[in-house]
């Protein structure tokens, strides 16, 4: 397959600004936040028209680390000496949730903005996800259980849950506002996994459904919308929906339409032929996406390169992944050079074509 030059750092960073998509013969997607800048609105149509393509039609992705300490160009690094090519999304964390600290907003940190900015203006898209420490505690503890009374006390900002929730939510909107006046657009994938038990947000059992607890669930991630969009007035961000393909509930916690531009699917697996899903997550109709993947024993004799195989034959739709790093890493691993040069997978550099997003397909 032909692989396009990176185009230059210049004509990006004027596309930063001021993004225009060709001319779109049928349907336009729109995001949810009907306030999008323009850029994010091409972005978003641009990227739910993907799976019209015959090929060049399943962005590459890879997670940057944590912004507090160990985010780093290093993961794309070592992805482009195995593999030839750097992924067209990077990933980094704003929270670390399990650190303890004087004041639970000091466990956010985005410092990795400069590396995110200069990722866009060379040809890719950033993505933010959130390991939020418990509002609960003072801080940490983004892996200790709480009650649903609890997690009522931190939708209310009145108590003093509520107002560390609020602490963290306004350092996050900061960040994500420094990102939004260079004018790139952001996958911002907040609360997932909720239907695992591990975070706080999500469920206490292993696969015992809490009606309460999913309803308290969609309140936060709303709060969070509104906050985000209404009070900070943030018009770049792509709401990513993202359930754990391991668990059952993966639908039950939507919180609708109105407040998600792209659903997906957290899967750790060593069949890639086999994950959970895919169906259930389709039948939303939202673009869908591998939002977080990697080897469920990661010793490193997994082969990515049967991941992509297994998206063209079983999972079509698919309109990104974002592999894992470290251990879970695809240069950890077999198969980098498959999954990164395959016909279907766009790289960092392939997004754009001279002043516009490359052709949209109907």
């Amino acid at each position: 397959m032909f692989k396009k030059h990176t185009i230059s750092l210049l004509i990006l960073f004027l596309l930063a600004s001021c993004i225009t998509a060709k001319p779109i013969e049928a349907h336009t997607v729109s995001p949810v936040n009907p306030n999008a800048q323009q850029t994010t609105k091409a972005v978003m149509n641009w990227l739910a028209h993907l799976p019209n393509r015959t090929e060049n039609k399943v962005l590459s992705g890879a997670f940057g680390g944590y912004s507090h300490d160990t985010f780093s160009m290093a993961e794309a690094d070592r992805i482009r000496s195995t593999a030839g090519q750097s992924p067209a999304i990077y990933g980094c964390d704003y929270a670390r949730g399990w650190l303890e600290t004087a004041n639970i907003e000091d466990s956010i940190d985005v410092s990795c903005n400069s590396d995110l900015l200069s990722y866009w203006k060379s040809g890719g898209i950033p993505q933010i996800s959130l390991h939020l420490a418990n509002p609960a505690f003072q801080s940490g503890h983004f892996k200790t259980p709480i009650t649903n009374d609890q997690y009522k006390n931190i939708l209310d900002s009145s108590t003093a849950e509520g107002k560390r929730l609020n602490a963290m939510l306004s350092k996050i909107a900061d960040g994500l506002q420094e990102l939004e006046n260079q004018g790139v657009p952001v996958l911002f994938r907040p609360l997932h996994e909720m239907n695992g038990e591990w975070f706080w947000w999500g469920l206490t059992s292993y696969n015992q459904k809490d009606n309460e607890r999913i309803s308290l669930y969609k309140q936060l991630y709303k709060k969070i919308y509104h906050y985000m969009t209404d009070t900070r007035g943030l018009d770049h961000l792509l709401w990513v929906y993202s359930p754990d393909a391991n668990r059952d509930f993966k639908t039950d916690f939507y919180p609708g339409a109105s407040y998600v531009d792209i659903v997906g699917l957290d899967a750790y697996f060593q069949d890639a032929y086999s994950i959970n899903g895919y169906d259930q997550l389709i039948a939303l109709n939202k673009p869908f996406a591998f939002t977080e993947v990697g080897p469920q024993n990661a010793n490193g004799s997994f082969d990515y390169s049967l991941l992509i195989n297994a998206i063209k034959q079983k999972y079509p739709n698919t309109i990104y992944f974002l592999a894992w790093n470290d251990e879970w890493s695809p240069a950890a691993n077999k198969g980098a050079s498959g999954l990164y040069n395959h016909s279907w997978t766009l790289n960092k550099g392939e997004i754009w074509n001279g002043d516009s997003l490359t052709p949209i397909v109907e």
